[in-house]
């Protein structure tokens, strides 16, 4: 009887530590399937300390969007305000452009002397 609850007691562990792990876990679409059933509108952000070499991202609203972000020289961010969504260097974000408007983004990183010039803008018609 012992043995029996023991093996219970560790199927019911087991079980509890594979439903924790799949918990708050984002899954990015799979290669080329968009969250919104469009095309995906991808972007590739270059950071340097003088600012971004994109400074505008224009998509229609209900866009599914793709940006990656590589940080050419020091450590940035790409924070869209409005949006709540932001990129570190070397990552990549995946979001439905749900809301229509002008967003502000910048680093959001305290990146040295010229951070005031890490912005840009969202654009979603």
């Amino acid at each position: 009887m012992a043995q029996l609850r023991s093996t219970w007691m560790w199927c019911l562990a087991l079980a509890a530590v594979l439903m924790l792990s799949a918990c708050g876990k984002i899954e990015e679409p799979a290669a080329g399937v968009s969250l919104s059933g469009g095309p995906i509108k991808e972007f590739t952000v270059h950071a340097r300390s003088s600012g971004y070499d994109i400074q505008e991202i224009k998509v229609k609203q209900g866009d599914t969007v793709k940006i990656t972000l590589k940080n050419e020289q020091g450590m940035h961010s790409l924070k869209i305000k409005g949006y709540n969504k932001e990129v570190r260097g070397g990552k990549t974000i995946t979001f439905v452009a749900d809301k229509a408007g002008e967003f502000d983004f910048s680093c959001n990183i305290s990146c040295g002397k010229n951070h005031e010039n890490m912005t840009g803008k969202f654009i979603v018609k």
